[in-house]
């Protein structure tokens, strides 16, 4: 037991002794930790040491060093001078001169180290763009030499040199610049005209793109249309005195055709008005310039002048219903040329003038005629062949006195085809028809011309609804009456309710319809 107890004593001992020990280190560690650290801050770090200096003697080099040429590229440069000099007004082609080259080579069994490209650059730096094959060299008529082209001398225009922009202000200032624009066909003219060197007519594309540049940037004002359907203008220019003056004469000349037109309205208003309240035919106003008496001529402005006396040839002309107008008289005088062969006008005045021996006396009028300048024959080498043209504009087909007025009758009436545009079938039917009054009541007319061409009295044969021109469906060889206005053919009369002469009937088949009905 004792011992157990010293046992325990003695490590007792030993542990204090330990711990005061490590105690007492520990303060010791700090301290020289801290003293450490203030030794680090006051030294310096050391700089690196450069090695040392060979104190041997180096050759210093004062110019470029020598390049070493290639053995590729100075057989070149041995080849080119050999055979190549410099010369003006020729050259060889870069491509046959490399062949050759490379075929040099190749019998000396050299590599070729050279690609074309530095082949190319090489020999322009050394010979420039003009050179040729040396006379002593053995490629000199192998080589094939190309002579340069002369330099053209021929002298540039001005207008080459100028620009679009100013050429189009000048074309515009000098057509006067008025307020309405000018149209781009006649700025085209102008400028090709002037400057023909731009050949603006053959390429207008450059003109039209000037134009609508100068648009963009507010050079030039677009007054209407686009394109080249365009006026153009310079932009905030005043016009020229003298198109100032142009444009105010024109407005003057409307203002007095628009006073001229109503006038004759007020004029004939006035003269419908009396014939209502009287008995007596209208009569239309004398005007300042009195028309020609021809076929456009009414029967009215006759009546003075015949005094009531009817004679042979001369027939007075009744007024038509307004029922019963047939297209055939607008189209028979409304047709131009007027022109038929010999034959239709024999065959006319057999028919419709008995009395008159056509076969004696028709050879010597149309001889007279041609030479009085009333017809002319337009085809044919003799007198009784070929056909005859119309040339007088004062025909009166009121008038059978005398065997030319009965040749001009026939020319005018067996014309074929009659054909006539819709303005001058309108006209026509204003001049010696006004009671339709088509001007206020256009579409009277309009429903007229659809009538005739849908029961096939006229056809159409250019243009689009009323527009155009139309043509009698069947020929229509009038007699003298009928020409003059004073007869009507009742087989032909179509009133204006659309009806015709013929009554539409069914026809009948034989499956369908009335099938199983008894006539």
């Amino acid at each position: 037991m004792p011992s157990i107890k010293l046992k325990k004593k003695t490590q007792e001992y030993l542990a204090e002794k330990e711990r005061s020990k490590q105690l007492t280190k520990e303060p010791e560690e700090e301290k020289e930790t801290e003293i450490e650290k203030n030794k680090k801050k006051d030294v310096k770090p050391k700089k690196k040491e450069k090695p040392p200096v060979l104190e041997a003697e180096v050759p210093v080099i004062l110019e470029k060093r020598k390049r070493t040429v290639p053995p590729g590229e100075q057989q070149l440069t041995d080849w080119l001078t050999e055979h190549v000099e410099s010369r003006e007004g020729a050259s060889v082609s870069y491509q046959t001169l490399f062949e050759y080259f490379t075929d040099f080579c190749a019998q000396q069994n050299i590599p070729v180290t050279v690609d074309p490209s530095q082949f190319n650059r090489d020999v322009k730096d050394k010979f420039g763009k003009e050179f040729g094959i040396k006379e002593s060299s053995a490629y000199k008529g192998l080589i094939r030499e190309i002579k340069a082209k002369p330099k053209s001398t021929k002298p540039k225009a001005e207008s080459l040199t100028m620009k679009m922009r100013d050429i189009v202000e000048e074309i515009l200032k000098e057509t006067g610049n008025p307020t309405n624009g000018v149209r781009f066909p006649n700025i085209k003219v102008a400028t090709a005209n002037k400057y023909p060197a731009l050949q603006v007519d053959l390429q207008p594309h450059k003109l039209l793109q000037a134009l609508e540049r100068g648009v963009y940037y507010g050079r030039i004002e677009l007054v209407k249309g686009t394109g080249k359907c365009g006026f153009y203008r310079i932009f905030g220019a005043e016009p020229r005195e003298d198109i100032k003056e142009k444009v105010e004469k024109e407005k003057e000349k409307e203002k007095q055709k628009k006073e001229e037109k109503l006038q004759k309205k007020k004029e004939r208003k006035e003269s419908e008005k009396e014939n209502k309240e009287g008995d007596e035919e209208p009569v239309k106003p004398e005007e300042e310039t009195p028309k020609k008496k021809g076929t456009k001529r009414k029967l009215e402005e006759k009546g003075d002048d015949k005094k009531g006396d009817d004679k042979k040839g001369d027939v007075k002309k009744e007024e038509e219903p307004q029922r019963k107008r047939r297209k055939t008289t607008y189209f028979k005088k409304r047709n131009e040329p007027k022109e038929a062969s010999f034959g239709k006008i024999k065959k006319y005045l057999v028919e419709n003038y008995p009395s008159v021996n056509a076969e004696t006396r028709l050879k010597p009028a149309i001889e007279k005629g041609i030479e009085k300048g009333i017809w002319e024959q337009s085809s044919g080498n003799s007198v009784g062949q070929g056909s005859y043209r119309l040339l007088l504009d004062d025909f009166d087909p009121e008038s059978s006195k005398t065997i030319d007025d009965m040749i001009c009758q026939a020319i005018v009436a067996s014309h074929e085809p009659k054909q006539s545009t819709v303005i001058r079938i309108k006209q026509y039917i204003m001049d010696y028809h006004p009671d339709f009054n088509i001007e206020s009541r256009p579409h009277k007319f309009k429903t007229a011309m659809e009538r005739a061409l849908k029961n096939g009295v006229i056809r159409q044969i250019t243009g689009i609804g009323m527009s155009g021109t139309f043509q009698l469906a069947k020929p229509f060889i009038p007699p003298p009456r009928t020409l003059a206005g004073v007869e009507d053919l009742t087989e032909e009369w179509i009133g204006d309710e659309g009806v015709s002469g013929e009554n539409y009937v069914v026809r009948k088949t034989k499956s369908g319809r009335y099938a199983g009905r008894q006539a």
